[in-house]
């Protein structure tokens, strides 16, 4: 029986550092860190604000802890002008291990910053995250041998994925218990969120709060999110139960977006399911589909060659 758990755990072991093609990590590089470089250009008008509030709103939380005030303006936007920088290279392929590693953490104290003035927001930590696991593979990967790296830094960003949702599924479970089943709880989330929101003038669902009026919808609405939060390990199954792991997780934020006007835009854009996917065969598909020659002319001929 030791034999075969040790067996077990080097079979583990194996498929966690098998070799993928070095193409997948590089499009997954480019286009988190491009995310990235969207993500700081749409909100710097958003951190700018942030570095101007007073000091008595600045609670600091996980690395910004040990500041006893908030860093000035001017040096937090320094920040993320070296933070864009880095990662638009890292994007493009640029000195990765220097500009992942400037990118990635700078996303990490900035994202931290922004929630260390009241409300700790969420939506970025998966995207951090995934900076950290890239940058990091940028720094510890030797150089690739015959077009092929290790799988580790996309077998751990599929993980991290894993874990969020299976703990937002735990917390339903410890908030509701199994009342959460009936749908009641969150028929009642719903509907104090979106009223709050009316009440206060902000972004709601009127779709939300016009089915927060039909009971029966919400029992199997809490049953397939509980599903689709504590199904995710069968993503890290290759095959079609991963797809289609993807492809729920996907709609289930759509859904949010529906019925609470909530927005993950990392998840939206799909750019957190990049590792789950053979995206290297996606870019060929990509590639032979626009690279097609115009209907009625021979492939293997010029513009003016002739057929005869």
């Amino acid at each position: 029986m030791t034999a075969t758990l040790s067996s077990r755990r080097s079979t583990s072991a194996v498929a966690w550092f098998a070799p993928v093609p070095e193409r997948r990590i590089e499009i997954v590089r480019t286009v988190t860190f491009g995310y990235a470089v969207v993500w700081l250009i749409l909100r710097a008008r958003y951190v700018w604000d942030v570095s101007g509030l007073p000091a008595r709103r600045f609670e600091p939380v996980g690395i910004l802890d040990p500041l006893g005030s908030p860093p000035a303006g001017a040096v937090v936007m320094s920040l993320w002008a070296l933070t864009l920088a880095g990662a638009a290279a890292a994007a493009a392929g640029k000195a990765p291990r220097l500009s992942a590693t400037v990118g990635s953490i700078g996303m990490l104290v900035i994202a931290t910053l922004t929630s260390s003035f009241g409300q700790v927001f969420h939506t970025e930590h998966l995207l951090v995250l995934h900076l950290l696991i890239l940058a990091a593979s940028s720094l510890v990967d030797p150089a690739p041998a015959g077009g092929e790296r290790s799988g580790w830094p996309l077998n751990l960003m599929m993980a991290v994925v894993v874990v969020a949702y299976v703990v937002a599924g735990v917390a339903k479970l410890r908030f509701g218990g199994t009342d959460w089943l009936t749908g009641d709880l969150l028929r009642n989330w719903v509907a104090v969120d979106n009223l709050r929101k009316l009440l206060l003038d902000d972004l709601h669902s009127p779709a939300g709060g016009w089915l927060a009026g039909t009971a029966w919808v919400w029992g199997p609405v809490a049953v397939v999110t509980l599903l689709v939060e504590l199904g995710a390990p069968v993503a890290l199954l290759p095959g079609r139960l991963r797809l289609a792991w993807v492809a729920a997780a996907w709609a289930f934020h759509v859904g949010v977006v529906v019925l609470m006007a909530i927005t993950f835009p990392y998840q939206l854009s799909g750019v957190a399911y990049l590792a789950f996917l053979d995206v290297e065969r996606i870019e060929n598909r990509l590639r032979r589909r626009f690279s097609r020659p115009p209907l009625g002319r021979p492939a293997n001929l010029s513009p003016g060659a002739s057929s005869a």
